[in-house]
């Protein structure tokens, strides 16, 4: 099963293979920003991805389209539109 940490934070989440990450973090009570309720149009879910980049599934549609809209930064995922494949570590200003 994979897993996701949290960057400066001991613990870590067991999910299953495929599930959403902004839904996985909600799920085990993690606060994850967003207004649209995960359906790629506030981009407010975006988190920076520490380790394990390459274990998330690739880029959405919809989700390019917002990187480019809101010109997130190399390294910062929309977490709404991420599968999780393998562990990964991720952050987030607000936590």
């Amino acid at each position: 099963m994979p897993q996701i940490r949290r960057s400066r934070q001991p613990d870590a989440i067991s999910i299953e293979m495929g599930a959403n990450l902004m839904r996985a973090l909600q799920d085990a009570g993690i606060a994850v920003a967003s207004s649209c309720g995960g359906d790629a149009v506030c981009g407010k879910c975006v988190l920076k991805i520490t380790a394990g980049a390459e274990n998330l599934s690739a880029p959405t549609e919809d989700e390019l389209f917002l990187i480019e809209k809101d010109q997130i930064k190399p390294g910062f995922r929309v977490s709404c539109q991420c599968q999780v494949l393998g562990d990964v570590e991720v952050d987030a200003t607000y936590w």
